[in-house]
């Protein structure tokens, strides 16, 4: 997060497409995050809603969407 401005959620994912943590981070932070277990990483806007638990479906396919805090695109 060095030089980001924004502060983001970092979802880590599994290979079975579950959340397994949810890293809230503020700008300039620089907290190495570990997550055993994932396969992917997103992130997205703070306060995303979502939790650990929640299920990811990934589409074919290069696809990059702006989320809102409500969840909207």
């Amino acid at each position: 997060m060095k030089d980001t401005l924004i502060p983001l959620d970092i979802v880590f994912i599994n290979d079975d497409m579950k959340v397994i943590k949810v890293y809230h981070a503020e700008p300039n932070d620089e907290m190495l995050v570990n997550c055993p277990n994932s396969e992917y990483v997103l992130e997205v806007n703070i306060n995303s809603g979502i939790k650990k638990g929640d299920e990811v479906e990934l589409t074919e396919g290069p696809v990059m969407k702006v989320l809102a805090p409500d969840g909207s695109t």
